[in-house]
């Protein structure tokens, strides 16, 4: 039997087994390891970071094909370990198999420089701790004696003619320019994580990008590029601790968006990794302050002990398999929630003056909960650039916000989307013009009109009121969907499977669930069937097994996340012409809340007394 290619015929009965020569094993390793020059560049970052670098300088020429170049000032290789350092299977980090399951180093798999020498011409100059430096040079896989010769500090490395003693490799590369962009993508990738460390970029001898050590945020709007610039102005910093792990965010406010969600990056324990579920964790936590279609900037921080989590699964650990994955998610969407929400705005908030220059150094005085008395004493402009301006990716203006006119609507429009940048929970301050819910007449109102498709306008004693109508009508619907449910068996179950610590939590919490109409029986190990849901939710199934699979907490949590996963999606939605019967009929409701908030927590209303206006027009 014979098997034919072009070019190739060979006899499939009389393979043998035998053993490869080390040049090839070696390269069929090192394929594993080493796709580009941007897998050079990683691996020797991740080493740099490892040995307490404090300043990495990396040069890369033709893409890093003819030569890439890293010079850092950390502890560097005494020459006993640099003798051994580009063998297989030698590393610092780790010396049990008990090591891979408390990282706390970047690299640990000893393969890096190994894998690096089988396809360049690499060579490693060190000086360990700032005794005498010595160098060693790989070529292919061939090594060199060692030579007393090296830097005064830390570590440079040279990895010359990549690939080329394999065309076939090259061949799959993208243009040089194209390549050294994706060098300098993974430097820049590394460096948003290690904001104490100073980064300088060259291509074809050219200083290209210089980071300097700073803060965190800074360190990441600082590498954001576009026709834009984003500034601190534009996002908010986001922190939660919990007793497993903890959570730091750089969040764009929700008028800095995209089309896409190539700006929501995850790390865990500084490493970046591909992780959908708590992309998507940052999306739920947005909600409806981004309009459909629409990603917000986010770049999120996970610390997680380390026998939590697995990096230990892809050649590039760019995977992680984490043990509370349903926990963080949680926390993330909580996080985010908590931390955006609004009180209740009014014209004064807006800070509309004609003649006088914008004061941007007010300090923000506000509640990060929802509560009956809604205060704010900071001028809009302070933390709030713009309105949701939209266009095909970037979608943020950096301009003065001010209208050249006492444009209120406009003014309204963009106070009703604007998020508290308080982060931290404040006292709560209250001033003589602060405006109280629980004190407004509930009744008599004259309804008249709806602008832009969203916001219904209500006139009320000595008040303007602009209700935002889908959360509003969300927040209604939640209250009726508490009050009534009618269950209903699924014809066919739908079978699901979750995460051990979600496993976990169902089987001690079904009744969680039971309680709110949803039958759930666990089939087998990590599988469970949805068995019957409440009438009203059998168009969202999916999103209620989507829910389930992602979410732990006491009953109270898990309720109305659930009832807000159907208010949500039953909801009249912006864009929605509405009857005035309608309107009117919503809007007696929303004079009968309680609270105007909508389930996730943010205010739906703003308002004006008449004062206000006549002020903002010029009368007195």
């Amino acid at each position: 039997m014979y098997i034919n290619y072009p070019n190739l015929c060979y006899n499939a009965f009389n393979m043998r087994i035998h053993e490869l020569n080390k040049l090839v094993a070696q390269r069929i390793a090192a394929g594993e390891v080493i796709e580009r020059p941007a897998s050079v560049v990683r691996e020797l970052i991740d080493n740099s970071i490892d040995a307490k670098a404090t300043s990495i300088t990396l040069k890369v020429k033709n893409g890093g094909l003819d030569e890439i170049t890293l010079l850092d000032d950390g502890n560097g290789i005494n020459s006993e370990d640099l003798e051994i350092c580009t063998n297989s299977h030698t590393t610092s980090k780790v010396n049990s198999i008990d090591d891979l399951y408390h990282l706390t180093s970047m690299g640990f798999r000893g393969e890096a420089l190994y894998s690096i020498a089988a396809v360049s011409k690499l060579t490693i100059s060190s000086s360990y701790q700032g005794s005498k430096g010595h160098t060693i040079i790989v070529d292919n896989g061939k090594k060199s004696p060692i030579i007393p010769n090296g830097p005064d500090v830390g570590t440079r490395i040279s990895v010359e003619d990549l690939f080329l003693e394999i065309p076939a490799r090259r061949q799959f590369l993208k243009r040089p320019s194209t390549e050294a962009t994706m060098c300098k993508n993974v430097l820049i990738e590394k460096a948003l994580a290690f904001n104490e460390v100073e980064f300088r970029f060259y291509n074809d001898d050219k200083l290209v990008l210089h980071l300097p050590k700073t803060s965190r945020q800074e360190r990441i709007i600082n590498t954001l590029t576009g026709k834009n610039k984003i500034t601190t102005k534009d996002t908010l910093e986001l922190k939660s601790n919990y007793e497993r792990f903890s959570l730091y965010a750089v969040a764009g406010l929700p008028y800095i968006k995209r089309s896409d969600r190539s700006h929501i990056k995850v790390y865990i324990n500084n490493r970046p990794i591909q992780n959908y579920a708590l992309q998507q964790a940052v999306t739920y936590g947005y909600g409806e302050l981004l309009p459909g279609g629409s990603f917000p900037y986010c770049y999120l921080f996970v610390d997680v002990d380390p026998t939590l989590v697995d990096f230990n699964i892809h050649p590039a650990k760019r995977e992680a398999k984490l043990r509370i994955q349903s926990e963080i998610h949680h926390g993330v969407v909580s996080m985010i929630q908590k931390q955006m929400q609004r009180p209740i705005p009014s014209l004064e908030d807006t800070y509309y003056q004609s003649d006088l220059p914008i004061d941007n150094t007010s300090d923000v005085v506000a509640s990060n909960k929802t509560n009956s008395n809604f205060t704010r004493k900071t001028p809009i402009s302070s933390y709030f650039s713009n309105a949701y301006p939209s266009s095909n990716k970037d979608s943020f203006v950096g301009e003065d916000p001010r209208p050249k006119t006492p444009d209120w609507f406009e003014k309204a429009k963009k106070v009703l989307s604007q998020p508290s940048s308080v982060i931290e929970e404040t006292k709560e301050v209250k001033d003589d013009n602060s405006f109280e819910w629980d004190k407004v007449e509930k009744t008599k109102f004259r309804y008249i009109g709806q602008a832009f498709k969203l916001f219904l306008i209500v006139e009320k004693d000595n008040e303007l009121f602009l209700i935002d109508q889908h959360a509003a009508h969300e927040r209604i619907l939640f209250n009726e969907i508490k009050e009534r449910q009618s269950t209903q068996k699924l014809l066919i179950p739908i079978s699901f499977e979750v995460e051990r610590d979600v496993d976990n939590y169902l089987l001690e919490n079904t009744d969680i669930y039971a309680n709110l109409g949803i039958e759930l029986n666990r089939t087998s190990d990590l599988l469970w069937d949805l068995v019957s849901i409440p009438t009203v939710y059998k168009p969202i199934e999916n999103k209620i097994i989507e829910y389930i699979q992602q979410n732990t907490g006491d009953a109270k949590a898990i309720e109305e996340g659930i009832f807000a996963i159907l208010a949500c999606h039953s909801a009249i939605r912006q864009g929605d012409d509405i009857e005035d019967k309608l309107a009117i009929s919503l809007i007696e409701k929303v004079f009968e809340l309680d609270e105007p908030v909508c389930p996730h927590g943010r205010t739906f209303l703003i308002h004006f007394n008449n004062d206000e206006l006549k002020k903002a027009v010029g009368r007195t």
